[in-house]
């Protein structure tokens, strides 16, 4: 049987239930450069993600690059047009354009390869949730035409919390021209949802932990978000000739919610009981165009190359919130399934809030490698920010900034295989928005400004095995809840100092490893934090982290692969308040181990690849905080397996 001859069977399975998750055969431990953030289809590994770079939120700061050129993402993003995603931070910013201090998520578009093959997924996920993925992908003989093109459906959506009977559809891809000397790509996503509403819970007392029993389902029947988020770019680059070349890149993204709840139990006690609480929000829309123009020269003097890029920047954020209605369940028993009640009417709700965002920017940037011995990157940009915000009244406040920002770095090779760099930079970034339990929820906050000085190293081990570390300090302001007002805003100042390191690579011909760590000593500086009112130390951010993940290739079994991973958080505070002895309630350390095996397997020429999972292995039970000071707890003892098939 030839791979070709699976296509009906590929095309049949269309309606099989089904999300645009994973393939068996992306394995980010074999392909990631460092321990500092790396996703290929839908696994990833490393200290940090989007949501976490050196104890700061990246999705928050608003750092997005996608194919190295700047964009703003209201919504999210698919591995249907998306080969991989990087968080870069120190060395690996040296080859970005005007990075931002906290780092920059960038995100690699697919351009198929000649002859790479087309996949179809079928799995179960970690909530027994069947699923399918379909992704097809071609490029022309001649290389001028590639494209990518994915289907993913889910006709039973679970979650951590118990919620069941969601459903979603993803429809995603890229597609990529060269005609004449201009390269055209464009990409875009379409994603629909119905799921169930989840919670989030505070303590009545901090020292009093609760435990509640997980997978139990504590929500209201009719409390069911549901929406799109939707995406949409073009990229173009051109070469000028003499070595000049242009570019330009426009990106639209939106966040529809149609209707939203959020549950949350507020002063959980031990015996269970709590205040039960629905915020139910009518339609909201989050809409952002961006994008920005290039124009570059790189040449050569001598052993020295050179890149100069002029570049103008622009985003237009418009953001609909507000009109919600908070329903008060009063007393709820945790311990068992909730007490329905009547659902809100929400027919005349309509959203009150707006605000506005837009920024302008016009800079340049240089960089430079000599003898593959020394490499700078040096940029300047001048940024125009105006944020409006209307009330439900109609009165508009505003709030508008122009400073210049700039960032310069550099790499030394001092002895072979050993690099040094530094960096300093000071950037613009977003402050994020208001979590659902605040009064101003979905508020977005004002741009701050960033500070961030590293110095650090790399040494390559052997060939494929390389170690990095760096010491960092970064500033910016701090954005909390206010205790008094239960309003999300600016609190003070804050400084995370740290240190982080990575070993990633080959250990022997079998064996990959990703190891990496990071130590923060966060700081809140102020007069909030002078006065007592807060902590010195920020909610959710822990002191310690480290992962620990490898690959090992079964020489016996050719196409077995098994691998591992090791996740430790250490204690965060989850309250900003200190409590009567002074320090602020923290929450303990945790660990969680996973194991996974990956198969090639062999069935009368039909090769599809195996992959399963057993994710917290030894369940163990934890809490997460967010900024807002609620929790959650950590999922359960979950399995994955799922069968990619290429043809």
């Amino acid at each position: 049987m030839t791979a070709r001859s699976h296509l009906p069977l590929a095309l049949a399975l269309l309606a099989a239930p089904g999300a645009a998750f994973a393939q068996a055969t992306a394995n980010p431990v074999t392909s990631a450069d460092d321990a500092f953030g790396f996703t290929i289809g839908e696994e990833s590994v490393g200290i940090y993600d989007a949501s976490s770079v050196r104890g700061f939120d990246l999705e928050a700061a608003g750092n997005y690059r996608v194919n190295g050129s700047y964009f703003v993402k209201s919504s999210g993003v698919s591995s249907f047009f998306l080969d991989r995603t990087t968080v870069r931070i120190g060395l690996n910013t040296l080859n970005v354009d005007l990075p931002g201090p906290s780092g920059v998520v960038d995100f690699k578009l697919r351009d198929p390869a000649a002859g790479e093959p087309s996949l179809l997924t079928i799995g179960l996920d970690e909530y027994e949730q069947p699923y399918m993925d379909l992704l097809l992908k071609g490029r022309s003989a001649d290389g001028r035409l590639s494209g990518a093109l994915g289907l993913g459906l889910v006709f039973d959506k679970k979650d951590a919390q118990g919620g069941e009977d969601g459903r979603s559809w993803l429809l995603g891809g890229t597609a990529r021209a060269t005609l004449g000397p201009v390269t055209a790509q464009v990409f875009g996503g379409e994603f629909d949802y119905e799921r169930a509403a989840t919670f989030r819970f505070t303590l009545d007392d901090p020292d009093v932990r609760p435990r509640l029993k997980r997978g139990r389902f504590l929500g209201q029947d009719w409390a069911r978000s549901r929406g799109q988020r939707r995406i949409a770019g073009l990229l173009l680059d051109a070469p000028l000739g003499g070595g000049w070349s242009a570019g330009a890149t426009g990106v639209f993204s939106q966040e529809d919610p149609t209707r939203a709840h959020s549950q949350l139990f507020l002063d959980v006690d031990g015996t269970l009981g709590a205040r039960s609480l629905v915020v139910a929000s009518p339609q909201q829309r989050a809409t952002a165009w961006s994008g920005e123009g290039r124009l570059s020269w790189a040449g050569e003097t001598g052993a020295a190359s050179h890149r100069v890029t002029v570049v103008a920047r622009g985003r237009r954020s418009r953001h609909l919130f507000g009109g919600d209605r908070v329903v008060d369940l009063g007393l709820a028993d945790l311990s068992g399934p909730a007490r329905q009640a009547p659902a809100p009417d929400l027919s005349t709700a309509r959203p009150n809030l707006h605000d506005e965002t837009d920024q302008w920017g016009l800079g340049a940037s240089y960089r430079m490698t000599w003898a593959n011995r020394l490499t700078l990157n040096a940029g300047v940009l001048r940024t125009d920010y105006e944020k409006t915000f209307i009330a439900a009244d109609g009165v508009a406040r505003s709030r508008a900034v122009t400073p210049v920002l700039f960032n310069v770095g550099g790499a030394v090779r001092v002895a072979r295989g050993l690099d040094l760099y530094a960096s300093y930079s000071r950037g613009l970034e977003e402050a994020g928005a208001a979590p659902s339990s605040a009064a101003n929820r979905n508020e977005v906050l004002n741009a701050i400004r960033v500070t961030q000085r590293e110095i650090g190293a790399r040494y390559a081990l052997s060939e494929g095995l390389v170690l990095l570390g760096a010491a960092f300090e970064t500033e910016k302001p701090y954005a909390g809840l206010d205790g008094a007002t239960n309003i999300y805003r600016t609190l003070g100042t804050v400084r995370h100092r740290g240190v982080e390191a990575s070993l990633s690579g080959r250990l022997t011909q079998a064996l990959t490893v990703v190891v990496g760590g990071v130590w923060l000593d966060p700081e809140i500086s102020g007069d909030e934090a002078d006065s007592g009112a807060i902590g010195r130390r920020p909610v959710g951010v822990p002191r310690l982290r480290g992962v620990a993940s490898l690959n090992y290739a079964v020489a016996a079994a050719p196409g077995l692969s098994l691998d591992a991973g090791l996740d430790y958080v250490g204690a965060s505070p989850f309250r900003a308040a200190p409590g009567p002895d002074g320090r602020q309630p923290r929450l303990p350390a945790e660990w969680e181990v996973n194991f996974g095996l990956r198969y090639r397997l062999d069935v009368a020429g039909w090769r599809p690849t195996l992959r399963a999972q057993v994710l917290n292995a030894f369940g163990g039970y934890g809490l997460t905080v967010n900024g807002a000071e609620t929790l959650d707890y950590t999922a359960p003892r979950r399995f994955r397996v799922l069968l990619t098939t290429e043809f």
